[in-house]
């Protein structure tokens, strides 16, 4: 009952069904590759976000330094075209925004990604100890 159900779901696709039922070892291997496809972007997106934490922290910190009263979106326009630069060499690819497939790193990726903006900035150095500007949220999101 189940098989005729998924098959009407499938209609003239069902075909599919029958190779998958008639050829396990051909299906779990591109079942596999696909897998192990979407682990190394997924592998690869974690790489880039925990080298982004450690590149504004360290760039915050000299800057915070150098300018006391610095914004996180005086940060952010420091930081971006350093950032973007070096987001080339820290991956290949990344899932795609519904993690369905592979998709090039690039920065307006990433950005969507891990919504790198100057408030994901504020936001962290805040839970790093590290203070700004305090009116510069209010500006940010207005």
């Amino acid at each position: 009952m189940i098989d005729a159900i998924v098959r009407s779901m499938l209609g003239p696709l069902a075909i599919i069904l029958d190779y998958i039922i008639q050829n396990p070892v051909i299906a779990s291997i591109i079942l596999f590759v696909y897998l192990s496809i979407y682990m190394a972007g997924y592998f690869q997106l974690r790489n880039i976000e925990n080298k982004t934490t450690l590149l504004v922290l360290e760039f915050s910190k000299e800057e915070v330094k150098r300018k006391p009263n610095i914004t996180s979106g005086g940060l952010y326009k420091k930081i971006y075209p350093t950032w973007e630069k070096e987001l080339k060499t820290w991956g290949i690819f990344v899932p795609h925004r519904l993690e369905l497939w592979p998709v090039p790193v690039s920065a307006d990726v990433i950005k969507q990604k891990l919504s790198f903006n100057p408030q994901w900035i504020a936001d962290l150095l805040k839970k790093n100890n590290i203070t700004l500007v305090e009116n510069e949220v209010k500006t940010l999101s207005e």
